[in-house]
């Protein structure tokens, strides 16, 4: 399905330039920070956000590049790459694309520098030829904020005006103990990370258990986030992040796997309840994950509720199984019987394949009396996301020390 049309607007900053003007528009651009941002005159709920690629090999003469695209999230639609195309300007190493975006919009960006224009191969599946491209992607050195790993390469952070704080999320190194094990579950032998956070109790500990654990434990840490839910009145929990191992295997286990799921309830958890202090109450065991994780998560919960009690989703993939074999969630909520499971479930509002799905979801949880906290974001199908809404879903499923 293709995504909203983005407004490709013409700016002074960029058009006035002249060749010998461009050195020092490097400059300016380092000391302010890219992308740059000017209000939107045209729509008041937006903002225009210009993206400059410097090319190493100069200007046109010099260099291969004759394509630079730009891949934000949310923004960019993968189908019409050609709306996402940045202009050279004519003798000089600068390329540019100056495009509305909401002013709420917070995302990862990258730039796609290539010899022959991005075209989707007919015999080639979408998702294998987009890893293909994203191998050349690079992130933006202008930009202040740090680089994150996204996906299978480095990503710059574009922060809109408006964007909302995030009230979780931090780069500190978190104060616990940090293990990093193997563990074979459901047959396959894989990394298992157990966060042990300050505060945590010796015994009867609320364990959450998080999908796409490397993710959560080495790309992006998320322990600093978690040390905040001591400080903030919440039980302390345990924090598991299973590793997924591959694209395969993830896509097996996390599309509702009853194997998957047994191995959780009937390996994992007895592990860590012998050798790490973990409950036994459903209400204090937590699963959460991010897109096929969000609906793992949510499947755990619905279907095994005398297990894990609660589950954290962030955009969950709802439109599951699609065309392949399999019941979907959907179904499985209209007939499952009552429990007293809890759900969060956070989409975002640019993730235009999953936000009604993920509406109904809601709305069929409601409607079979599940407790559910439901919070739509501006953004994408994004990590810089999931790691604030994810502690901040853990936070809503925890009791308070402090009440």
């Amino acid at each position: 399905m293709p995504g909203p049309e983005r407004r490709v607007v013409r700016v002074r900053s960029i058009d006035d330039l002249t060749r010998d003007g461009v050195p020092a528009f490097w400059d300016r651009l380092a000391a302010a920070g890219s992308p740059l941002i000017e209000p939107d005159g045209a729509d008041p709920g937006c903002v225009i956000a210009t993206f400059c690629w410097r090319d190493p090999d100069g200007e046109e003469r010099t260099s291969r590049t004759r394509h630079v695209y730009l891949d934000a999230n949310g923004i960019t639609d993968r189908s019409r790459l050609e709306q996402a195309a940045l202009s050279r300007l004519p003798g000089t190493d600068l390329w540019s694309l100056s495009i509305e975006v909401p002013e709420k919009w917070r995302g990862a960006y990258r730039f796609i520098p290539r010899t022959e224009p991005a075209t989707v191969p007919g015999d080639t599946p979408g998702w294998q030829w987009w890893r293909s491209v994203l191998a050349d992607a690079q992130s933006d050195p202008f930009n202040r904020l740090p680089t994150r790993v996204v996906q299978i390469g480095d990503s710059s952070e574009a922060v809109m005006p408006a964007a909302p704080v995030q009230l979780w999320w931090t780069d500190r190194p978190g104060r616990g103990v940090l293990h990093e094990t193997t563990f074979t579950l459901s047959g396959t032998r894989r990394s298992v990370w157990v966060y042990e956070p300050p505060g945590l109790t010796a015994r009867n500990r609320p364990v959450v258990v998080v999908l796409d654990g490397r993710t959560w434990a080495a790309d992006l840490p998320i322990a600093g986030a978690v040390d905040a839910l001591g400080r903030t009145g919440h039980r302390v929990p345990l924090v598991v992040m299973v590793d997924s191992v591959g694209p395969e295997l993830r896509f097996e286990e996390l599309g509702c796997s009853a194997a998957f799921a047994s191995g959780l309830a009937g390996e994992l958890l007895p592990w860590l309840r012998r050798e790490w202090g973990a409950t036994d109450d459903p209400a204090s065991t937590i699963v959460a994950g991010c897109s096929l994780g969000g609906l793992t998560a949510c499947h755990l919960a619905l279907t095994a509720p005398q297990v894990f009690g609660r589950a954290v989703s962030l955009s969950g993939s709802f439109w599951w199984p699609g065309s392949g074999p399999g019941v979907p969630f959907q179904d499985r909520v209209r007939v499952a019987a009552p429990s007293n499971s809890r759900f969060s479930v956070e989409v975002g509002t640019l993730e235009w394949t999953l936000v009604e799905p993920n509406r109904e979801v809601r709305d069929l949880l409601v409607g079979t009396g599940h407790d559910v906290r439901y919070r739509e974001f501006c953004g994408g199908h994004d990590v810089l996301h999931w790691r604030d809404g994810l502690i901040a879903g853990v936070a809503s499923m925890l009791e308070r020390t402090d009440r």
